[in-house]
């Protein structure tokens, strides 16, 4: 109970912070929903038909709508369909810590001291976690209701505790995954590895609505169990069978993760590569990768750097095959002709493209600034930045130079993935200009680094409440774009978005007044956060 009670705690700052997110997500697509589905019985049929003809072009991306004309439809397809993928990177990010992340911080060590047993210890954080995600998922279920209220209407409180269900259960299934994966490599890369295998099962499921070759693998996906439930779907329901086999997934890789976690040695992979065996020396390492701070940085992340490198560059070439396919379609579909105007600027293609995949781009170079800051994070609390603020080195140095190894970090995954999105377009005939791309590309360096000087402030001022605060903002930066013109935000409001301020540059240009915006942010940030450190004590 005390290991339990335990990992609530750690993990309280998730709950809370995905808590609210799963409310404010179903509250807002609720409310959105009458503001743009009309009141009649015709208006909403007419948007649905619309919703369903636009939907069905990017089920390689999400699931097609079912009876999107209800506000039950809708929420189940825009707000669950979205909390499907978060609940995936909340138990990712949040199993990742507990049996990776708290070996480093000591947490692990001394509850073994303690006499705790490790598969009790596995049985306390599932139980933690399981208990975590419920709350969250109840606290959607809950913005389905007040939103659906505030509409004039009711909705079933059971129909929504169905739907909560689902994403609970298929967050502890992504845990549980998690949990297993991260046993098989060690505590630095476990996040990155982890990432890629879930990452690879959500693709498998959601590429195969596009390519019949994967149709036979997906069952090995849980998102496809998932998405057998549509409890807020007029007549649908919760697919207990579907339920079940994810439930089964995640105490099957749970039972496997407490075995593989009792026979490997603490902080140390269950596997490990035999490598060349070298006598002992106690000599400095005389190569010059470790003497230069920002080059000792990069190798030290050089697995996790290539996986994102790898990771971007994949699927932006899967974007650009899929353009073709997604948009000879919708230009023969009359009744999308208004949405045409949010792409088209000379080449459809190109517009096309620009948007789907440097929107997916941005949101990724995102999540690549929040791991960063992570290990920022990390760093002030299991003892790291004692070691190198007692070499000695200033602290504003030390900000300094974690923004410069982001900045780098960034500049190669851009550079080789536009490279990469440019070889697969001239494959696929599709006229690109090579000189916007590059701008395209290059842009997304100072988009990630307004998360970086975001989560550089909150590191040197709260470590430990960093990444989900810096989520929240990210969140909020990115539900500020997409659902600024439907509730008719003021521009200036859109405008605080770094998702708005990177702007359409693949067919517009760069819009000089957003980059501007962006580096003053930059440039703030990392002042004041050199001023802040200097000021707190390690730790604190």
């Amino acid at each position: 109970m005390a290991a339990y009670l335990l990992a609530l705690r750690l993990g309280r700052w998730g709950i809370a912070g995905f808590g609210a997110v799963a409310f404010v997500v179903t509250l807002v697509q609720t409310v959105g929903f009458y503001n743009i589905a009309g009141h009649t019985e015709a208006e909403r049929q007419a948007f649905g038909h619309s919703m369903s003809l636009l939907a069905a072009q990017f089920t390689v991306i999400i699931p097609p709508p079912v009876r999107p004309d209800t506000v039950g439809g809708y929420v189940q397809w825009r707000a669950f369909g979205f909390l499907a993928i978060l609940f995936a990177i909340w138990a990712l990010a949040s199993a990742s810590g507990a049996a990776r992340g708290d070996e480093e911080r000591g947490i692990v060590q001394a509850l073994l001291a303690n006499g705790l047993s490790r598969p009790r210890m596995i049985a306390a954080r599932m139980a933690a976690f399981a208990t975590g995600g419920m709350v969250a998922a109840l606290a959607a279920g809950a913005g389905l209701l007040v939103g659906v209220a505030s509409g004039g209407e009711t909705f079933s409180p059971v129909r929504a505790l169905e739907a909560a269900v689902g994403a609970a259960v298929l967050g502890v299934c992504c845990y549980s995954l998690t949990l297993l994966f991260a046993q098989f490599t060690s505590a630095r890369n476990s996040t990155a590895f982890a990432g890629v295998i879930l990452l690879a099962l959500f693709l498998i499921n959601s590429l195969s609505r596009t390519f019949d070759a994967l149709v036979p693998w997906r069952w090995l996906s849980p998102f496809h169990y998932y998405e057998q439930s549509s409890p807020l779907v007029p007549g649908g329901i919760l697919d207990v069978r579907a339920t079940l086999v994810l439930l089964g997934i995640a105490v099957a890789a749970a039972l496997v993760a407490a075995f593989a976690f009792r026979y490997r040695d603490v902080g140390s992979p269950l596997i490990t590569l035999p490598a060349r065996t070298r006598r002992a020396s106690y000599e400095m390492s005389g190569s010059l990768v470790w003497r230069v701070p920002v080059a000792r940085d990069l190798y030290e992340r050089r697995v996790s750097l290539l996986v994102w490198i790898v990771g971007l560059s994949a699927l932006g070439a899967i974007f650009v095959v899929l353009t073709k396919s997604i948009v000879k379609p919708l230009l023969a579909i009359p009744e999308l002709a208004p949405y045409f105007a949010i792409f088209v600027n000379g080449n459809i293609y190109a517009s096309f493209l620009g948007y789907i995949w440097f929107g997916f781009a941005q949101l990724l170079m995102a999540g690549f600034a929040i791991t960063q800051v992570a290990r920022w994070s990390a760093e002030d609390s299991d003892g790291r930045l004692e070691l190198v603020l007692g070499n000695p080195i200033s602290r504003a140095r030390v900000v300094v130079e974690r923004l410069i190894v982001l900045t780098l970090g960034a500049l190669i995954i851009a550079a080789v993935s536009g490279v990469a999105v440019g070889i697969e377009a001239h494959y696929q005939s599709i006229d690109l200009n090579s000189r916007r791309l590059a701008e395209a590309s290059l842009l997304l360096v100072p988009f990630t680094l307004v998360f970086g000087a975001v989560g550089a402030l909150l590191a040197s001022r709260i470590p430990r409440a960093t990444v989900g605060i810096l989520g929240a903002f990210a969140f909020a930066s990115y539900l500020t774009v997409q659902l600024g013109p439907i509730f008719k935000l003021p521009a200036w409001a859109q405008d605080l978005s770094a998702f708005k301020l990177f702007g359409q540059p693949l067919t517009s240009g760069v819009d000089q007044t957003g980059l501007v915006v962006m580096l003053a942010i930059v440039i703030a940030g990392l002042g004041v956060s050199a001023m802040v450190m200097e000021r707190r004590d390690i730790g604190a």
